[in-house]
C-alpha cells in the first residue's frame, strides 16, 4: 500500500492550525499562573468594584449568599460600631446551617448570622430581615426588590458585600429603590483579597452583563 502523500497546501494548513492551538493553550496556561497571584486577579477584577469607603446611611443590607457572607457581616458590623449605620438588614434566609452544640440543635443560616452579628457587638435588635421566595433566579435582584418592598421609608442605604459583586450589587439596588434613595456601596474587604477573589472573575463579568438588561 502506498502513503498518502500531503499536498504542501494541506501541510502549511495543518501546520498553521497546530500553532494556533499550541499558542491559546499556552496563553490559557500563562492566564492561570498569573492569576494564582492575587495581585494580579485583583487588577482583572478592578472594573467590578465600586466602594465608598465613607460610606453611611439609614441602614445597611448584607448580601447573602456565598462563602463571604460571614465576612460581609464583619464589615457591616464595623459600620454599625463606627455610627455609620443605625441597623443592619440581613435576609431570612430558613435553610439549616448546621448542628448547634451549646443549645443541643441545628439552627438556621438566619439564626446563625443573628448570633454572629451579636458575638461582634450588634444587638439583635438592630438587626432587621427580609424575606424572598425560593427558588430565585436572578438573588442580587430578589434581594434589592425585598429591600424595596420590605422597608419603606429608607433615605439612605448601605450595601455591603464583596469586592467583585460590588458594582453589579449597587445596579440591583438603584434600579430597584426609588430614585430619591441615595444607595452607596461597601466592598467587605480590598479589591485584590477576601475570599470571593479566588472565584471565577469571568462569570462575574457574564452575570453583570445579564443583570444590565433584567435589573
Amino acid at each position: 500500500m502506498s502513503k498518502t502523500t500531503l499536498t504542501p497546501k494541506f501541510s502549511r494548513r495543518r501546520s498553521r492550525w497546530r500553532r494556533r492551538c499550541f499558542a491559546v493553550i499556552g496563553l490559557w496556561l500563562l492566564s492561570m499562573v498569573l492569576l494564582s497571584f492575587h495581585s494580579i486577579r485583583g487588577f482583572v477584577a478592578y472594573p467590578l468594584v465600586v466602594h465608598d469607603p465613607e460610606a453611611s446611611g439609614d441602614a445597611a443590607y448584607v448580601m447573602a449568599d456565598g462563602h463571604a457572607y460571614w465576612e460581609r457581616l464583619h464589615a457591616a458590623s464595623d459600620l454599625f460600631h463606627m455610627r455609620k449605620v443605625p441597623r443592619l438588614i440581613i435576609l431570612a434566609e430558613s435553610e439549616t446551617a448546621g448542628y448547634n452544640f451549646v443549645q443541643q440543635r441545628s439552627e438556621t443560616r438566619l439564626e446563625k448570622a443573628i448570633a454572629y452579628l451579636e458575638w461582634l457587638g450588634v444587638p439583635a435588635e438592630k438587626v432587621s430581615t427580609v424575606s424572598v421566595e425560593t427558588p430565585v433566579m436572578f438573588g442580587s435582584l430578589s434581594e434589592a426588590r425585598a429591600v424595596a418592598e420590605q422597608q419603606p421609608g429608607l433615605k439612605s442605604i448601605v450595601v455591603v458585600t464583596s469586592a467583585p459583586h460590588t458594582r453589579r450589587s449597587r445596579l440591583c439596588f438603584r434600579r430597584s429603590l426609588s430614585k430619591q434613595v441615595n444607595v452607596q456601596v461597601y466592598s467587605a474587604s480590598d479589591v485584590g483579597e477576601g475570599s470571593e477573589i479566588d472565584s471565577p472573575l469571568w462569570i462575574e463579568y457574564i452575570k453583570l452583563l445579564i443583570y444590565l438588561f433584567v435589573a
